[in-house]
């Protein structure tokens, strides 16, 4: 209604433009009038601002139109950065010879004095009008024909605003807010954002924007976010090189590994894996042109944190770790180089070791009898393995000399007694990760650097028997690392268990004799543990990782530590229940809705103690049924993994702790 009563009024106005300025008011600071000498549109382009008209306040952040009309008071105050508009002052008059109807409109509701306000849909389209505008009012409207164009380039300026205005029309004030949050989350999706956050900023309750939005659109403000995010990210991952990491904390996820199952969740593939699937469409379409890659930085990368997961590989690098990448167009002579540098090293070595050493490390508390005798080694090769990408990977004698290209793999080898003499992040995570740092002393696995791109020169100089990589995440070496020795392919689908995993090991390596014999014994320490943990029953437990930002979490228990409440093969813990106000991250105020009776906050060791000191200081914290009994403990990042030895050392951890 508002928008067809606008376009009868100006079809029917003489109109002529006052004033055209372009304003940039500092933090603070106050642009008012107490009584316009005109009516105006105010266009906001950037910042934030709140908008007073006649003492009623309008949050104003992003691209914002405001219209008031003549002696209205107009009051502008920036809020923490400086806040840019354009403001038009114009005159509009309806002739008296005008229709009847447009006549009793005017009467009626004369939208030339009164205020409204829209977000814009399509804000480059206004501005390219008013910055025309601007440039012929500033060159001076001294003769007709500038003022001809100053006035047609503000008719232009108005038809394309009440365009925009269709998406809005019939709304009300309902639909003013929804806008409101829809552009709040399209300016600030790589923010963390939680529905309370957006209530706060639009100046409404929480539970009445919930109820307004879903009205409107169908979904949530949280579920139209993660949206915005992942089509963001899609878009990101079809245009972009930027590692996945980069991507991930560019729309708003700063945990890798929540990225990766959100975006599996509402897609139905990983990223690594949708990318290849567009991709592969476009070749099989027969386009001539594949979908071309630019470099990107979307954010700065963390220099603090890893982040584990199953699907991707990738991780947060350190503060000038350099990035050695493997250049599409450098690979037809790379495999050259390494063929013969294979040779040549075949011929002059033998079967040299290449300088690693595999040996055996007893298990973190949990000893496993020896491996398959000789006779029965030999019996059981040659073996074909059909990998994941349904190859089939055939193997003469049982793999010894085993290169992973994934670090999570490590534990797998680890626990099926043969140490891989090669990983990528070797170094660093066996001497970071608590779960690895016993195998540290006694297994030399060299490192091979960056998950996406290995050291392919330092892999060939090895000289493996078997090389373990992950479908998706290493499809674009394949072929190189085909040609250094027998490749397989593993999916590691987040829905399989740490048990199932571990058995797919050991089909391929010849270990399923000692794989069983692990997993009864760890299913026995889980059963005890269980048991002894058994009259904490009616108590309430959950697993918290800081998000980074010091005021935000991730609640890990349907995810990393799900066994941990697995009634029937996991440990039978109580948890709270899933986080009800929706959202991928929680905020203290949303710990207090789980309010658990015990806490393990998932931390590097090393600095678990500073955290647990910034969440001190926070009276909602402390506020916790946890935090007051005292019943907070840490437990080390690598249990992420969701391995074999993470298994182990969570629940050793937990026992610990509630058998108190």
């Amino acid at each position: 209604m508002r928008r067809k009563e606008l376009l009868d009024l100006w079809n029917h106005a003489s109109v002529k433009v006052m004033d055209v300025r372009h304003q940039i008011v500092q933090p603070m600071e106050v642009f008012s009038y107490s009584s316009l000498p005109s009516s105006v549109y105010v266009y906001a382009v950037r910042g934030q601002a709140e908008v007073m008209l006649d003492e009623r306040v309008h949050p104003v952040f992003g691209c914002h139109v405001i219209h008031c009309g003549k002696g209205i008071a107009l009051e502008i105050v920036a809020e923490k950065t400086e806040f840019e508009f354009y403001i038009l002052f114009y005159k509009a008059v309806i002739p008296l010879q005008s229709r009847q109807e447009i006549m009793d409109l005017l009467e009626m509701r004369n939208w030339f004095s009164l205020p409204y306000h829209f977000v814009v849909p399509r804000p480059i389209l206004l501005l390219d009008k008013i910055e025309k505008l601007q440039d012929v009012w500033q060159g001076g409207a001294a003769t007709a024909a500038q003022t001809l164009y100053a006035k047609a380039l503000f008719q232009l300026f108005v038809a394309e605003l009440l365009e925009q205005m269709h998406d809005a029309e019939e709304r009300g004030e309902s639909g003013d807010l929804v806008w409101q949050a829809k552009q709040f989350i399209h300016a600030h999706y790589s923010e963390p954002i939680t529905l309370a956050t957006i209530a706060q900023k639009l100046r409404y309750s929480a539970p009445y924007l919930s109820k307004q939005f879903k009205q409107h659109t169908g979904h949530s403000p949280i579920d139209y976010l993660i949206r915005v995010r992942l089509e963001k990210a899609k878009a990101f991952l079809l245009q972009t090189e930027a590692p996945l990491q980069e991507i991930a904390q560019g729309v708003g996820y700063s945990d890798l590994s929540y990225f990766i199952r959100a975006f599996k969740k509402h897609t139905g593939v990983t990223p690594g894996q949708f990318k290849e699937q567009a991709e592969s469409a476009i070749w099989e379409a027969g386009s001539e042109y594949p979908v071309k890659r630019l470099r990107s930085s979307l954010v700065q990368s963390s220099p603090r944190y890893y982040n584990l997961i199953n699907n991707e590989n990738h991780y947060q690098k350190e503060e000038g770790e350099s990035v050695q990448r493997f250049r599409n167009g450098t690979k037809g002579k790379m495999h050259k180089w390494m063929l013969g540098l294979a040779l040549l090293l075949s011929a002059c070595s033998g079967t040299g070791s290449g300088g690693a050493v595999s040996s055996s490390p007893p298990q973190v508390a949990t000893p496993v009898p020896a491996a398959a005798s000789p006779q029965e080694a030999k019996q059981q090769w040659p073996r074909t393995y059909v990998d994941a990408t349904g190859k089939e990977v055939v193997m003469a004698k049982q793999p010894q000399r085993i290169v992973v290209t994934h670090f999570g793999m490590m534990e797998y080898f680890f626990a099926l007694e043969t140490p891989p003499i090669a990983s990528t992040l070797a170094e660093r995570m066996l001497g970071s990760f608590e779960t690895l740092k016993p195998y540290a002393k006694t297994a030399a696995v060299k490192d091979i650097g960056e998950v996406t791109t290995p050291n392919l020169e330092l892999m060939t100089e090895l000289e493996p028997d078997l090389i373990v990589a992950f479908t998706g995440t290493h499809n674009d070496v394949y072929e190189d690392l085909s040609r250094i020795s027998t490749v397989a392919m593993i999916d590691n689908v987040e829905e399989r268990t740490w048990a199932q995993t571990l058995r797919e090991y050991a089909k391929l390596i010849g270990k399923e004799p000692l794989a069983e014999t692990y997993i009864a014994k760890l299913e026995a320490l889980m059963t005890e543990a269980k048991d002894k943990m058994a009259s904490k029953k009616d108590k309430t437990v959950t697993f918290l990782r800081a998000s980074g930002d010091g005021s935000t979490f991730y609640v890990l228990d349907d995810n990393d530590v799900s066994y941990a409440f697995d009634e029937k093969s996991g440990l039978g813990l109580t948890s709270p229940g899933k986080y009800k106000q929706e959202g991928d991250v929680v905020t203290l105020e949303g710990i207090t809705v789980l309010d658990p009776d015990y806490i393990f906050l998932v931390d590097h060791l090393d600095s678990v103690d500073t955290t647990l000191a910034e969440l001190n200081k926070s009276k909602v914290w402390r506020s916790l049924k946890a935090v007051k009994a005292n019943h907070v403990y840490p437990l080390d990042v690598s249990i992420s993994t969701k391995g074999p030895i993470a298994v182990e050392y969570t629940t050793k951890e937990l026992l610990r702790a509630l058998s108190e």
